[in-house]
């Protein structure tokens, strides 16, 4: 075990190069830069290439790649042009604001995901199956900003039991447990609709892993025998239904700390995932390649998780 963690650890830094250089030639591409993207008319071309000298943008893509990449081997994310502090200052800001309503989102739509898929896969083609269809492919259907949208207009404005948007209500006073029911009472709308978008396709993974696994020899065998109901689904079936799941899992790491730019917008969620949209139309290249990269890291980690995991799930599974 410990040889293949260490072994996957070093597959990660020729995965990790390639994609920064993906990553920085894709943002070199891009029209424009930060002092362009600020739109001053009364700037100067003298003031502006000053600027660039000073930012280090007035150097060749080739010599800026590796300035980047050399001070991000030794932790050195780069400062944010917008924000004038380091990079991962600026992530640690506001990346757990965003962790706040995925993580939650995450557990509700995976608890949910799970219950509907086993009873629509027990139960197919009845109408339980029907309706729990029905309901997943209006979730997918619509898109976030009209579900949050339509939830502010029901239980903020009409019903008035939930904050319109924000993190905090504005000159809050109290303790911390009055500062952390506030925030739960901003949070309830956000993570519902993450949790709305995410029902979807995780139920119908669910369903279709446990259609397949129910129609297997063993769970027949298991039913011949006597075992109850409740049993051969939760105990025999559910766990190797579970294995290809893992994958996913795998994958919501990255997504507990990416943010969610269009649902941040809607409620005014102060987010990593907002900061990100901003640095993307700022040209904030030191921030954006910064994130990108610290999400890619995420994305191997999750990757590598997920493989251990698979262990764990089925005894079958040795990793070599």
């Amino acid at each position: 075990m410990k040889q293949y963690i260490i072994r996957r650890l070093l597959q990660m830094i020729p995965t990790l190069i390639g994609i920064s250089i993906i990553i920085f030639t894709i943002s070199a591409m891009v029209p424009g830069d930060y002092i362009t993207a600020r739109d001053n008319p009364n700037m100067t071309a003298e003031r502006a290439a000053e600027l660039r000298a000073i930012y280090g943008l007035d150097k060749p893509d080739w010599q800026r790649y590796f300035i980047w990449a050399g001070n991000m081997i030794t932790g050195n994310f780069g400062t944010s042009l917008q924000h004038k502090l380091p990079v991962m200052e600026v992530i640690g800001e506001y990346v757990w604001n965003s962790f706040i309503i995925a993580f939650f989102a995450m557990i509700l739509s995976w608890l949910i995901a799970v219950l509907a898929g086993v009873f629509s896969a027990k139960f197919q083609y009845s109408l339980l199956d029907k309706l729990i269809t029905l309901a997943i492919f209006v979730c997918m259907a619509l898109p976030s900003f009209f579900i949050g949208l339509l939830l502010i207009k029901w239980f903020a404005l009409d019903l008035k039991l939930l904050p319109v948007g924000g993190m905090t209500t504005a000159g809050l006073k109290g303790g911390s447990w009055t500062y952390i029911w506030d925030v739960v009472k901003h949070s309830i709308l956000p993570i519902s609709v993450l949790t709305m978008l995410s029902i979807g396709g995780l139920s119908r993974y669910f369903r279709t892993s446990m259609l397949e696994v129910i129609r297997q020899d063993y769970i027949r065998t298991a039913r011949a025998k006597g075992l109850k109901e409740r049993t051969v689904i939760f105990k025999h079936a559910f766990r190797n239904a579970m294995i290809p799941a893992i994958t996913l899992l795998g994958f919501e790491l990255p997504g507990l700390f990416g943010g969610a730019m269009i649902m941040e917008q809607i409620f005014a969620w102060p987010g990593i995932g907002h900061v990100y949209l901003n640095s993307i139309n700022m040209r904030d290249y030191p921030f954006m390649l910064g994130f990108t990269i610290f999400l890619a890291m995420l994305t191997l980690i999750g990757n590598l998780l997920a493989d251990l995991l698979y262990g764990i799930a089925d005894p079958r599974i040795r990793l070599k």
